[in-house]
């Protein structure tokens, strides 16, 4: 009797404890379930969201690439018209010429800026008529004494020019004067490269010209080469065998 009442309350514990088990596996079914389908519209909402951006990164980079198409052609448009600027402006300065080394202020006590350059042209050139040069000092505030003076702006340009290439170094009072060709800053920047190539032909005893607006033309075995590059001028005249070397021989 009493075997069979302990089997009696160990299958109703058994059936108690399956049936507590299949309650919570249910639950665990149940909850698991649920996340996952918060989970999935989490994920759904996560890529539409995603796709949108894609959208939007698209529509971004061919705004982008309209920039930039826009950005190169108003580089190269400025570039173009920066070059007419420049070419404008040294066209109307080509017969002009820079006279340096005349001291501020000497055009004074009822002597002006043309009549003072003009004497001095007249003593340090063999100036025939120069009464009909214009002469003005460039604009700009007036430098201190300890600084070098504004340059005279003279027209007239290749007859004064070739006159002082003739006479060499020019002096007045006491001092240097040098005539320079006028030209813009940025010109006279972009010519000043030449300046090694110019001495090396000078050491190797070629004929060369610098002519406008930045172009080195150089005379090699009789015939004429025009460098835009100062380095691919550099470069070619350094290839050519010095003269002197070779009358000095081998040491």
């Amino acid at each position: 009797m009493e075997d069979n009442w302990g089997k009696i309350q160990e299958h109703s514990l058994t059936g108690e404890r399956e049936q507590m088990n299949g309650s919570l596996h249910s639950n665990y079914i149940a909850e698991i379930r649920g996340g996952l389908d918060s989970l999935n519209t989490r994920v759904g909402v996560v890529e539409t969201k995603l796709g949108q951006l894609d959208g939007v990164k698209e529509d971004h980079e061919a705004r982008i690439l309209i920039l930039e198409e826009n950005l190169a052609h108003q580089t190269c448009l400025t570039g173009e018209m920066w070059d007419k600027i420049q070419d404008l402006e040294n066209r109307s300065r080509r017969n002009n010429i820079r006279v340096l080394g005349i001291l501020e202020g000497i055009e004074g006590n009822g002597v002006s800026g043309p009549a003072l350059l003009l004497t001095v042209l007249r003593d340090c050139l063999p100036l025939e008529s120069a009464d009909a040069i214009e002469v003005e000092r460039t604009l700009g505030p007036r430098p201190p004494p300890d600084q070098r003076p504004r340059p005279i702006i003279a027209h007239d340009r290749e007859r004064i020019l070739r006159l002082a290439r003739e006479a060499g170094e020019l002096c007045w009072r006491g001092r240097r004067v040098m005539i320079f060709p006028d030209m813009s800053r940025e010109l006279a920047a972009q010519r000043k490269l030449f300046t090694p190539a110019r001495h090396r032909c000078m050491a190797l005893g070629l004929h060369y010209a610098l002519q406008y607006p930045a172009t080195l033309q150089v005379t090699i075995e009789g015939k004429q080469r025009r460098f835009d590059d100062p380095e691919a001028a550099i470069q070619e005249l350094n290839r050519l065998p010095d003269p002197r070397r070779e009358e000095e021989g081998p040491q």
